[in-house]
């Protein structure tokens, strides 16, 4: 078990003026934390932080509103990431309340913020005195979660969400086979580009077996109703805070709860039967039209404490804005809180009263015309954990395009209630690049090109947009649905099927053990067209907008599988000056339907987590290159080859890393190499980049796995001394690439803080 202690006295709070406070940590033991609350995840692999609260409550109370994002600063909070550090953020509040709500209930805060440096890292925290501080923080690297550890509210749990898992099943109830169109055509109104913010009012009733627990959760189990009502608001709160994080990012969609809110927390008696579902998601819509109205509210939903194993949920989809399934949403759980309940559970449900069908492709209540997630599927509206095969046991908080798609196409048609304000914020472009055709049993990857017109931080996705019935975990031979999961989209355009690691360390189209993120990647090896969407988002805070785009590949069976032929046997060995041969299996792809004329040919010499070195940009698709290993590649004993088609996606790798007795290479030196010189090596972000002679250079930084983690930046001059600030990036290992007169030059950065 891996445990950091530590102990906050204060926060660095800076307001619009720039007036900082000073931070002083101490480390404590675990033996001070006298009761824990009780948790829906399960992690051994945390830190855990005691927290000055009268401190934070002083420092939240000077954030600004977030509707007033463009016109001043928020304050800047320091906060504790995974790793046993802490980043600065600036906050704005952003309750989730109507103002009269939040006026009855001031003590129940909601926040939002974004990584100083970094805007495509942001905070969506809570703060009362029933459940002290609750936080979700979402970057590049994934998410983590800063939770309330302690019942006095002072000591806070940090864990990477990738070490978390649940403790509860769901089975959502929702039946039925929604006929969507035709998820190939009509790219008009696929994702959200209307730079829009949708405000929904939201009901939200909760059961007396739900009251009870959170009461008894926050301490107030014998107090008064109202104290119980108001642990109740600070629960919901969460949730809500947690679900405009995602609906706001997603689909540019704000849920706020209505003014009378606190009428549907039931104390003591009830109509609903918390033992059947289907009972109380029509008995909800009664409820709430009862005591709200069915005009004073968008969309309705009801919260209860399931019995044990009987975790659920149902929902009308789509219902928000029908004054007669508005109302009919429903979700429980044994445990009732933390993301688990969020994610898994309640945005499930509400993506159904959003119009979002099923994404998995299993046995378990599939949506046939969106069932483009092989398995369980990974995405908020596929069933993760829930239903074999599994992809992975909890999901991912993004929806899949074709979700955002369904809920696009309702809140813009019969959903359209909403109160909308204008954000200013412009929608990302994206172009996937034209249909191809690929050899069967071949890798790939697509690259794709996004921009955004406001200098956004944007995110790109890859997901397969293929639906039917087919065997899973996906077999090689299947005609028809998803080969490939979706994944969190990334800051580089470009993704391999599969993933680089599964082609270097080898791919075996015979892997379906469900537990293997390998089987859940799988090249076509029969005659079928493979629909993927690139999505670009921009991740704006307050109303993201995204960009989209389709490529079609078709699969032929006349060509392939393409494979490298050479450098495959142990011991080989190039040294510099020495002639060499490279072969390949052509595998028909010179000729039609493939019609690949031209390769070009890269090395990596870091066993193939990066190729930075083009051996030969263009040369003909025959089967052999022969050229003399040039200098400047360095010494290697994990070098790999790697040849991809010109002017189509294909690519493969040798199957055996090889030794390179080269000249200079990548190394973590501050030597120069053929005039370029990298310092302070190793540093905490910030380094220089200093050349000699050329006519200047461009450079590029990447992450060991290959992503581009900043972008391509040239600069011009026969002397280059380029100061270079990445210290947003965590401690690591990076890959700088520089070209400098067509020579790629790649140097290992290590950052350390």
């Amino acid at each position: 078990m891996r445990q950091k202690l530590l102990f906050l006295t204060g926060l660095l709070v800076l307001s619009g003026t720039a007036v900082a406070q000073q931070n002083v940590w101490n480390k404590t033991s675990q033996n001070n934390v006298k009761e824990t609350r009780e948790r829906n995840v399960r992690t051994s692999d945390y830190q855990l932080v005691n927290l000055n609260t009268d401190e934070l409550k002083h420092q939240l109370s000077l954030a600004p509103e977030r509707t007033r994002l463009s016109s001043e600063k928020g304050i800047l909070v320091k906060f504790p990431n995974d790793q046993g550090k802490f980043d600065t953020y600036e906050i704005f509040e952003a309750s989730t309340m109507h103002p009269d709500l939040q006026s009855r209930y001031s003590d129940i805060q909601s926040y939002e913020g974004h990584k100083v440096g970094d805007a495509a890292t942001d905070i969506r925290f809570t703060y009362d005195p029933y459940f002290g501080l609750n936080a979700v923080v979402r970057g590049i690297n994934g998410i983590y979660y800063i939770d309330s550890y302690s019942k006095d509210n002072k000591t806070y749990m940090v864990y990477d969400r990738k070490n978390a898992i649940s403790q509860s099943r769901f089975d959502c109830l929702f039946k039925g086979d929604s006929p969507v169109a035709d998820l190939t055509q009509n790219v008009h109104g696929k994702t959200v580009i209307d730079g829009l913010l949708r405000k929904y009012r939201l009901a939200i009733s909760t059961t007396t077996e739900y009251t009870d627990y959170i009461s008894q959760q926050a301490g107030v189990g014998a107090g008064t109703d109202a104290q119980k009502k108001a642990a109740v608001l600070a629960a919901v709160n969460l949730v809500v805070a947690r679900l405009n994080q995602v609906f706001e990012n997603e689909i540019s969609v704000s849920l706020q709860l209505i003014a009378n809110t606190d009428l549907l927390f039931f104390i003591g008696t009830d109509t609903f039967n918390a033992l059947n579902a289907y009972q109380m998601i029509d008995e909800n819509v009664v409820v709430t039209n009862n005591a709200i109205g069915a005009e004073n509210y968008d969309i309705g939903h009801v919260f209860f404490r399931a019995t044990q194993g009987n975790d659920n949920g149902l929902a009308y989809t789509p219902a928000i804005c029908n004054s007669t399934y508005k109302a009919g949403g429903v979700t429980g759980s044994e445990i009732p809180v933390g993301d688990p309940f969020v994610i898994d559970f309640v945005a499930h449900e509400m993506g159904h009263q959003f119009g979002a069908n099923h994404t998995q492709n299993n046995p378990c209540n599939i949506n046939n015309a969106t069932s483009i997630e092989p398995g369980s599927a990974s995405s908020i509206m596929g069933y993760a954990g829930i239903c074999s095969p599994n992809v992975q046991n909890n999901s991912d908080s993004y929806f899949h395009a074709v979700s955002i798609r369904e809920m696009y196409t309702t809140i813009t048609g019969g959903g359209n209630c909403s109160m909308n304000t204008a954000t200013g914020n412009n929608e990302p472009t994206a172009n996937a690049g034209p249909d191809r055709t690929i050899p069967m049993g071949t890798p790939f990857a697509l690259t794709g090109v996004g921009s955004d017109p406001d200098g956004d931080a944007i995110t790109y996705n890859w997901e397969q947009i293929d639906a039917g019935a087919a065997q899973m975990p996906p077999r090689p031979a299947n005609a028809v649905g998803p080969m490939f999961r979706s994944m969190w989209g990334t800051v580089s355009p470009t993704r391999y099927f599969p993933r680089l690691s599964t082609i270097i360390e080898g791919y075996n189209p015979n892997m379906i053990t469900a537990s293997n993120y390998r089987s859940w990647e799988k090249l076509s090896t029969v005659a079928r067209n493979l629909n993927f969407s690139l999505m670009v988002r921009d991740n704006k805070a307050g109303g993201g907008q995204s960009g989209r785009d389709d490529i079609q590949l078709t699969v032929s069976t006349a060509a392939g599988p393409f494979t490298v032929t050479s450098q495959n046997a142990a011991g080989v060995v190039w040294n510099t000056g020495a002639s060499q041969t490279i072969t390949w299996n052509v595998a028909n792809t010179n000729a039609a339907p493939v019609n690949t004329s031209n390769v070009m040919i890269l090395l990596s010499t870091d066993g193939g987590l990066t190729f930075p070195h083009t051996l030969v940009a263009n040369t003909p698709n025959n089967g052999s290159y022969t050229f003399n290993v040039p200098g400047g590649l360095g010494t290697s004993s994990t070098a790999r080859i790697m040849i991809k088609a010109v002017d189509n996606v294909f690519l493969n790798v040798n199957t055996t890393n090889f030794t390179i007795n080269s000249s200079l290479g990548t190394s973590e030196t501050e030597k120069a190499e053929a005039g370029v010189r990298i310092y302070p090596n190793p540093s905490k972000g910030i380094f220089t980049i200093e050349t000699e002679g050329g006519k200047g250079i461009s450079y590029t930084v990447f992450a060991m796995d290959g992503k581009l983690v900043n972008a391509t930046k040239e600069v011009k001059g026969s002397k280059v001394r380029e100061e270079v600030n990445v210290s947003y990036l965590p401690s690591g290992v990076y890959i700088v690439q520089v070209d400098k007169d067509g020579q790629k030059i790649s140097k290992k950065l290590i950052i350390k803080k």
